[in-house]
């Protein structure tokens, strides 16, 4: 895998999956929530790190959301190397 550690992928594919994109946002620990097999500082790393490649884009009142579901899809297909999140296509 690339630097992209499974926390990102999984954060990436659960925004694609509900989607969370466009006019669309959630609260950070919701979408913490919906991650499962993550603690919180690393979910909120891997958040920080998608904010700041501008993959996520943080609205007010701690609420984020994808730049849109087809910049997740094509993240998650360049770097979701063993398919694991990729069950889209």
């Amino acid at each position: 895998m690339s630097n992209w550690t499974e926390a990102h992928l999984e954060v990436v594919a659960t925004m694609v999956s509900e989607p969370v994109a466009g006019g669309r946002h959630v609260q950070r620990q919701t979408l913490k929530g919906w991650c499962t097999g993550h603690g919180g500082k690393t979910l909120d790393s891997a958040i920080d790190d998608l904010i700041t490649i501008g993959l996520i884009r943080e609205k007010g009142r701690d609420t984020v959301t994808l730049r849109s579901v087809q910049d997740g899809k094509d993240f998650l297909q360049k770097f979701d190397d063993d398919d694991k999140y990729t069950w889209y296509y």
